[in-house]
């Protein structure tokens, strides 16, 4: 199975020890500097160009634990409490982490009682049936916030790394288009909401999950997203309204990214993504 979609961070690195990075650091003895203006376009909205990422890029997240596996470095996420799987099969023991980690995540979609069987099913038999396992694109939100955008009058321009996609968001007040079939990316128009803003999505295919275990929705999906620049900070949010499957609007969990100067922090072409592993399946385990 390919480690990008298990829950493994692969670095080529030898006799790395296991390495616990939810230490805190020492606080700060000095003032915090001041915070940079947020610069804005020649119409005076907050200008979000460039190119943007969660932190640290290629950092383990804090409160895991990275373990060297031969050649591989292995992030396994944290789950509260002792570790039911302590001393198994490090790989074997991935898989019992991951599903338990994912019926412990506390943001999940307000999904209808009479859904749960079809959404156990569906996260239950996850690799034989999430599209993004066969190389389709994530789709809107999962693919979450851009890793670039480029700004002019009149549009926004989303650029996605990892799947190679890209976005157009027009902010020239015209109205979704009604002549269009649903697609993974959806029919996105944007507007401003003061310094936020706001893009406005549907016509998004029943075909893309919201997550990897399994969250489905209906082409009836709304999807609001709302981006704002403070500084060299863009916090990303995103909402989704879907009533013939959910109770209630679901609020997904926001994200923080940081504005990338570095000249060599450029996007870079990912490798082709190439199916190989859903022919070999043997069993419906998965991360």
């Amino acid at each position: 199975m390919k480690l990008s979609r298990v829950l493994l961070a692969s670095c080529l690195m030898v006799g790395v020890a296991a390495v616990n990075v939810g230490a805190q650091a020492p606080a700060a003895t000095a003032k915090s500097a001041p915070a940079k203006p947020t610069p804005r376009t020649a119409d005076g909205h907050p200008d979000l160009s460039g190119i943007w990422r969660g932190g640290n890029p290629g950092a383990p997240q804090v409160g895991s634990t990275a373990i060297q596996q031969g050649n591989t470095t292995v992030v396994l996420f944290p789950l509260e409490g002792a570790d039911p799987f302590e001393g198994q099969d490090l790989f074997k023991a991935l898989d019992k982490r991951g599903v338990a980690r994912k019926a412990a995540v506390p943001n999940k979609p307000p999904y209808k009682p009479e859904l749960a069987a079809k959404l156990k099913d569906f996260s239950d038999r996850q690799t034989r049936l999430d599209p993004a396992f066969y190389c389709k694109p994530e789709g809107v939100p999962r693919m979450g916030p851009p890793n670039q955008i480029v700004q002019t009058p009149g549009q926004v321009v989303f650029l996605y790394e990892a799947s190679k996609a890209f976005r157009v968001i027009y902010t020239d007040g015209r109205p979704h288009r009604q002549d269009v079939d649903p697609s993974w990316m959806g029919d996105s128009i944007g507007r401003w909401d003061g310094d936020t803003l706001v893009v406005d999505v549907t016509q998004i295919t029943d075909e893309s999950w919201l997550d990897g275990d399994g969250w489905f929705h209906t082409d009836k999906m709304h999807v609001v997203e709302k981006l704002k620049r403070d500084g060299d900070v863009l916090s990303y949010s995103a909402t989704v309204e879907d009533p013939d499957v959910m109770t209630k609007l679901w609020e997904l969990t926001p994200r923080t990214l940081r504005l990338r100067t570095d000249p060599t922090d450029a996007l870079v072409e990912p490798p082709l993504c190439v199916e190989k592993d859903g022919p070999h399946l043997v069993t419906d385990e998965h991360h």
